[in-house]
């Protein structure tokens, strides 16, 4: 296998702080508010080669994600039938015919409609006690909405069940209470544009219940289509589909019950299906960049949105956090954004930030607070407010898998910065001195998840708070570093042949870790020193921020890998239909959209990947181009929710977040979302032609595009869209075409 190619020289540890002026006058104690890969320690590729030019997340559904479960099972939404739940002692649903005679059942529906007669007495004698009870829980579950309930006793020296209506809703709901017991209610989530978060607030605050009660094993990317599963504690299937029943953009169903809560990284994996639109290239390189994704797979970093989507990158914080810097912690946390669409958005919050930043007065900070009460800041400064210089307890007041998010972000910094440079120096082959999982000791996909409770999701969208801190000491800490040392092993002269790539590890760094016996493990040190840190300052009297460390595959490869090109010519229709389409039975989408001559070429790539793998790393090894939403936007110079003409897709294209639609209905076709950035073509053998920049005085619709006689990138003429290399769905050929703008 070939080195892999380079992007930029590998980045030296946390940007040291330099002083900056901001809008309002203060000091920035960092330097960048836009970021790019680089930054984040990604800059390599497995295969050389140039990629191609293509839109992601044009529109939000065309990234649609579904878990999949511990079973290894797909999550989608199917169903929204209410089911009751009924136990008997070997917790089978015990069917209504088993229980009594259809003309007991007569007799009862009688009563259910008509009042009369009032009640309805069976002689149960000659049943046994589960019998008895399994009539009782039957009844009580099916006619529970009309208030029917049982009891029995004897008279006249029999055993009479007497089947009546109950007067009053209290008494129904102590009923189903008892009946309930300790039961979960498990359901598909399915939500669209929007964070894990945001819908499981919405459900919570409709039930009158904490966000904290509705576990999930973990959060999905908010920007697209997704379906995952929940649980809650003794509800009823009917009330959690009421909560949502008038919400746009959540829907729920395929309810079960479960003597067991979904706990963080109780899931296998993610399928993703992804739209990749206005595809522009060689179709042979585009076809071999999709084969090497199959066959050989992508380094296995974490993406941009591990580091958050706000100024403050997550791991800054997560460093001073380590250093146990808790002053510092808390003023990067409030540190006010630059003046800009985030300002206006969320005024009331970034006039209480640029408060405390400048006067340290908690106070007066919380109170330009007037409609953000629920975020961290305002957290913080309650705290503060209330208990003065308790730092400690005003990070405390964070839910608990934020604060970890911050650590495990710096963690991810340097994983990503030493996988780089282990790449870049000795390429994707095994050395003597690296890490391999010892065999059978664990499955890695899955032991990644439990150790960093990490999927594609934004960064700063925090997880449920499932865990208390009891669940975080050092105990725990220390038996899973112990467990970690256990199943990993040296790779060396003996064994080197038996092993590839794709088994080597790479150690996220903790107080008690193993690290590689060569070279890599001084890279380690180098990046510590360089911010004032040693692997023990992974070990605090804090015990929230105790890491025993972890390990991380280098390479990644998705399973199932699927792939096909549509042709179509509307971008404001989907091209993949969603579950909520299959459930609606409405026409496919793609079956409305797609065009067999049409003007645009889309890509339809579905493939699944373990939990603490990003999908946008995957595209980044075919597309080979930064996934940063910062360094997509910055190729932003144009809006509009219609395509540019293929031409000019590569060159600009509209941005994603500002002109979001507010809402989108389920039951009608979603809104078009504006065109982000398209992605440009670049040869990745020459850092030079990384970017692909307009001309000055140029046609915008002019775009770089591969001669294949001088294999050099050039300029089309003005006036003159370019020739672009499609597939046929047909004869199956490459042809050239002219496409003309509208």
């Amino acid at each position: 296998m070939k080195a892999p190619s380079k992007q930029k020289p590998t980045p030296p540890a946390s940007p040291k702080a330099t002083p900056e002026k901001n809008n309002y006058g203060g000091k920035r104690e960092y330097v960048k508010t836009e970021r790019k890969e680089i930054d984040v320690g990604i800059s390599e590729y497995i295969c050389k080669g140039p990629g191609f030019s293509a839109i992601l997340k044009q529109r939000y559904s065309d990234f649609q994600v579904h878990e999949i479960d511990m079973d290894g099972s797909i999550i989608h939404l199917t169903d929204q039938t209410i089911v009751k739940y009924v136990e008997s002692n070997d917790t089978e649903m015990v069917e209504e015919s088993d229980v009594l005679t259809a003309d007991q059942w007569k007799s009862i529906e009688a009563m259910v409609k008509t009042g009369d007669p009032k009640t309805v007495e069976i002689d149960v004698t000659e049943k046994s006690k589960e019998e008895r009870q399994n009539i009782h829980k039957i009844v009580r579950t099916k006619y529970e909405e009309e208030n029917i309930t049982s009891n029995s006793g004897p008279v006249d020296g029999r055993t009479i069940m007497k089947i009546f209506k109950m007067e009053g809703k209290q008494e129904r709901r102590r009923n189903e209470k008892r009946r309930m017991g300790c039961i979960y209610t498990q359901f598909v989530l399915y939500k669209e544009n929007l964070s894990t978060m945001e819908a499981v607030n919405t459900i919570a605050r409709a039930l009158k219940t904490k966000a904290g009660n509705l576990m999930t094993a973990g959060t999905k990317d908010k920007r697209a289509i997704t379906s995952q599963l929940v649980t809650l504690k003794n509800t009823e299937p009917l009330k959690i589909l009421n909560s949502v029943r008038n919400n746009p953009k959540i829907a729920v169903g395929n309810f079960a019950f479960t003597k067991q809560p979904l706990q963080l990284g109780n899931l296998k994996g993610n399928r993703f299906i992804i739209v990749l639109r206005n595809v522009i290239g060689d179709e042979s390189q585009i076809l071999a960049n999709l084969e090497s994704l199959k066959e050989v797979g992508f380094i296995n970093y974490y993406g941009s949105q591990r580091f958050g989507t706000r100024h403050v990158p997550t791991h800054y914080i997560g460093k001073q956090l380590i250093l146990g810097r808790w002053q510092k912690a808390i003023d990067l946390i409030l540190e006010p954004p630059e003046l800009n669409g985030s300002f206006q958005r969320d005024f009331d919050l970034t006039q209480a930030r640029i408060e405390y930043k400048s006067t340290r007065d908690a106070h007066k900070a919380f109170s330009k607070i007037k409609r953000s009460l629920q975020t961290i800041e305002a957290q913080l400064l309650l705290h503060l407010k209330k208990f003065g210089k308790d730092l400690v307890g005003a990070l405390n007041s964070i839910p608990r898998n934020l604060r970890l998010t911050y650590i495990h972000a710096y963690q991810s910094f340097l994983w990503n910065t030493v996988v780089s440079k282990r790449l870049s120096k000795f390429g994707p082959k095994p050395i003597v001195g690296d890490l391999v999982y010892v065999p059978g000791t664990c499955d890695p996909e899955v032991d990644a998840e439990m150790e960093l409770m990490n999927e594609e999701s934004s960064a700063l969208e925090p997880a449920n708070d499932q865990s208390s801190e009891k669940e975080a000491d050092g105990e725990k800490s220390n038996a899973k570093a112990q467990r970690n040392q256990r199943k990993v092993m040296f790779i060396d002269e003996n064994n080197i042949n038996d092993y590839t790539i794709n088994d080597i590890i790479l150690p996220l760094p903790g107080f008690d870790i193993t690290y590689p016996s060569n070279e890599v493990a001084g890279w380690y040190t180098e990046l510590l020193q360089a911010d004032g840190l040693t692997e023990m300052d992974f070990k605090q009297s804090t015990k929230t921020y105790n890491l025993g460390g972890a390990y991380r595959l280098v390479m990644s490869k998705p399973s199932d890998v699927k792939w096909k090109f549509v042709r179509y010519d509307d971008p404001t229709l989907s091209l993949i239909p969603s579950d909520w389409d299959r459930l609606e039975k409405t026409q496919p989408p793609a079956a409305a959209a797609a065009v067999k001559d049409g003007a645009y070429l889309g890509l339809v790539l579905e493939f699944n990947l373990p939990a603490s793998s990003y999908a946008t790393m995957a595209l980044r090894e075919i597309i080979k181009m930064d996934m940063s939403a910062e360094f997509q936007t910055s190729l932003n110079d144009a809006g509009g929710t219609k395509h540019p003409a293929p031409a000019a897709a590569a060159a600009a294209a509209a941005e994603t977040v500002s002109s979001e639609p507010e809402e989108k209905r389920i039951k009608l076709e979603p809104d078009a979302d504006p065109a982000p950035p398209a992605v440009g073509i670049e040869s990745s053998e020459d850092p030079a032609t990384k970017k692909i920049k307009k001309e000055p005085n140029a046609d915008p619709t002019a775009v770089g595009i591969e001669d294949p006689a001088a294999k050099k990138i050039k300029k089309e003429p003005n006036g003159d869209p370019p020739a672009v290399g499609i597939e046929d769905p047909v004869t199956k050929k490459i042809k050239k075409e002219r496409i003309t703008s509208d």
